[in-house]
């Protein structure tokens, strides 16, 4: 079996992970279930202010994550050791911690520099034999004190809790080793064409920063991200005598070149369940569209392609002029800003034009400059 055929079949199998556990976890966003966990919490146990803490056993940290009542920016120490704290204790020893009455502990080393705590309740994130963090709960709205049952069941919600926030971490986890697979995908079949390395990875780039832009939120962007870096993975279907070409192509090569675009739908189609990949696969289909019909494979025209392909077109065009090839020296980044601006209306999208433009006018038209992406 290939490489290409080996990522191909693991990105199938990462893509069926994540579907059965999307279907478990209706909330995904790690940052959503930090809060709902601590919302329930203080719900719960009546709290006045909380924070909820998760240790990161990679970095050998423990991070504020979630707050009710206190900005996690405004507290001195965001991050711990193991250890240190009323926090630090509990993730170590796993064991709930009530102080009844603080009034006289500052416990500014570990969340609060407002206030005296007069009492305090931390309880640990249990799940799957693991501790992945701590909630602390401080003061109680009605000016009582924790006491035992507040502590039994702040226990019982936080074991619960756990459970989802562990499924979410796997999750999140898989989330990301499915995007190392994709981005390996893309660069192995880069890799068949040395004058085109790093395409597709500079094509999701430019097709970020567009989106980002744009005010899509964070989700869509890596939706985007996505789709452009998988554009033209129906290149692994084009032989290498074209591909590899070192002069321009006839028109019958030409021919088949432009078969890519449906190759790689249908590729990304192939990848069940396909609903992760639709943008994907509309954006492999028709990043070569264009806004006046002359383009391929369905002479789409105007606001009939989907804005991902608009998008991709546009930052796929901007690469192609700017490398060099055997048979081309290859723009200027200015030439080829000249020339989207010269076919903005007619084959690219005027306003995606115009945002690009604006892209690359604030880094001076340094591609060196350009910001770095944040997609993954």
């Amino acid at each position: 079996m290939t490489t290409i055929s080996k990522l191909e079949s693991k990105v199938k199998e990462l893509s069926k992970l994540l579907e059965a556990l999307k279907e478990l976890n209706a909330a995904i966003d790690l940052q959503d279930i930090y809060q709902g966990i601590l919302d329930q919490m203080v719900m719960i146990a009546e709290a006045k202010e909380a924070t909820l803490w998760v240790h990161e056993k990679e970095k050998n940290r423990i991070v504020a994550k979630a707050s009710y009542r206190v900005s996690v920016d405004s507290l001195p120490m965001p991050t711990l050791t193991i250890g240190e704290g009323i926090i630090g204790k509990v993730i170590q020893t796993g064991e709930a911690e009530l102080i009844k009455n603080a009034e006289n502990v500052i416990v500014c080393s570990v969340a609060y520099p407002r206030l005296y705590a007069k009492s305090i309740l931390t309880v640990p994130l249990h799940a799957k034999g693991h501790i992945l963090g701590a909630i602390q709960l401080v003061n109680k709205e009605n000016g009582s004190q924790f006491d035992n049952r507040d502590r039994e069941l702040a226990v019982i919600l936080a074991e619960q809790s756990a459970l989802a926030l562990h499924n979410s971490q796997m999750y999140d986890e898989l989330y990301k080793m499915f995007v190392s697979m994709i981005r390996m995908l893309a660069e192995a079949l880069d890799a068949r064409d040395p004058l085109t390395k790093g395409h597709s990875e500079r094509v999701a780039r430019y097709a970020w920063l567009i989106g980002k832009r744009m005010k899509l939120d964070a989700e869509v962007c890596f939706e985007l991200y996505q789709a452009a870096i998988l554009h033209d993975i129906g290149k692994i279907g084009i032989e290498d005598r074209i591909l590899r070409k070192t002069t321009g192509l006839n028109e019958s090569e030409y021919e088949l070149m432009k078969t890519h675009t449906e190759i790689g739908a249908r590729i990304l189609s192939a990848i069940q369940p396909n609903r992760f990949f639709q943008k994907s696969i509309d954006t492999a289909m028709l990043h070569h569209e264009r806004m006046d019909g002359s383009g391929y494979p369905k002479q789409l025209k105007g606001e009939e392609i989907p804005l991902f392909a608009r998008i991709v077109g546009v930052a796929d065009a901007f690469d192609a002029m700017t490398t060099v090839r055997t048979y081309s020296e290859g723009m200027s980044v200015r030439e080829a800003a000249a020339e989207l601006i010269r076919c903005k209306g007619s084959l690219f999208d005027p306003d995606i034009v115009d945002i690009f433009i604006e892209i690359l006018e604030n880094c001076s038209y340094d591609l060196q400059s350009f910001p770095r992406t944040d997609a993954v």
